[in-house]
């Protein structure tokens, strides 16, 4: 098996993303347009790459999508000798083989959804002359890099304004409703969370670093999407009153409060 350009950022990607679909992976790499046979070529080099163990793979894996429909499709990950080739001193095994069948892990419906969200959160900023300059996936050790905080927000972002020429800075958070389930009034697990961005807002290293330093807001803006209602009246009012900057919203909101979050950044530089 020739390990090509094309398969090698394959494997740049799922190490820095973990776990992906055949569709996000066909929107991700740059060498997979959406013509009708760039599905057929990247289920082959996946194919190809799990062979030899580089590659692990769930075939027709139902995935539940953004628009809560529920689709069959490829579910990649780091294979054993993968986690060799890229680095890791540990392979993670986040597809299992089980009498034949691959099992994803409880984790992976999260994980797919924050890839969905910086598809969707990438087609938005273009369609408004906004550039995504970096998306860092679990950035607490590439962004934060607190030494005792731990704080490791699901992304993070840079964009850059092709309007004002500004740039501006966001870190992303995606909510399934497991952390503190069922609760309505105390959300225990979410506060500690929030606490530790308002540590993270309060450390006067965070002010000195290029990313800040060239920003609009100095300090990202926090966009925590959910899939459960149950977090509304309470979680923005805790954000609030730590006096952090964000939008809780419900995810089929996302879109629209990106959307708003941009003009409101424009606004600021009328």
């Amino acid at each position: 098996m020739e390990l090509t350009p094309r398969r090698e950022k394959i494997l740049e990607l799922l190490k820095t993303h973990r776990i992906l679909t055949a569709e996000q992976l066909e929107y991700l790499h740059p060498d997979y347009g959406h013509q009708s046979q760039s599905q057929m070529l990247l289920r082959r080099d996946i194919s190809k790459l799990h062979e030899v163990y580089l590659v692990d793979k769930a075939a027709q894996k139902k995935i539940l999508r953004w628009d809560g429909t529920e689709k069959k499709t490829m579910v990649a990950a780091i294979g054993r000798i993968g986690s060799q080739y890229v680095g890791w001193a540990e392979h993670y095994e986040r597809i299992r083989y089980e009498n034949g069948s691959a099992i994803l892990p409880k984790t992976a419906h999260h994980v797919l959804r924050v890839h969905d969200m910086e598809i969707l959160a990438r087609e938005t900023l273009k369609s408004l002359r906004v550039d995504v300059l970096a998306w860092v996936f679990e950035c607490g050790k590439q962004i934060i890099q607190h030494p005792t905080n731990g704080l490791n927000p699901d992304a993070f972002c840079i964009m850059g304004d092709q309007v004002t020429g500004e740039k501006y800075t966001a870190f992303f958070e995606y909510d399934t409703g497991s952390m503190d389930l069922r609760k309505r009034m105390k959300f225990p697990e979410l506060e500690a969370k929030f606490d530790k961005y308002k540590g993270i807002q309060e450390w006067r290293t965070w002010y000195q670093r290029p990313l800040s330093l060239k920003s609009e807001n100095k300090f990202p803006y926090v966009f925590f999407v959910t899939e459960e209602e149950k977090r509304f009246p309470v979680l923005p009012e805790l954000l609030s009153k730590r006096g952090i900057k964000s939008t809780v919203c419900m995810q089929s909101d996302f879109v629209n409060e990106l959307k708003k979050f941009i003009h409101t950044m424009r606004k600021s530089n009328v």
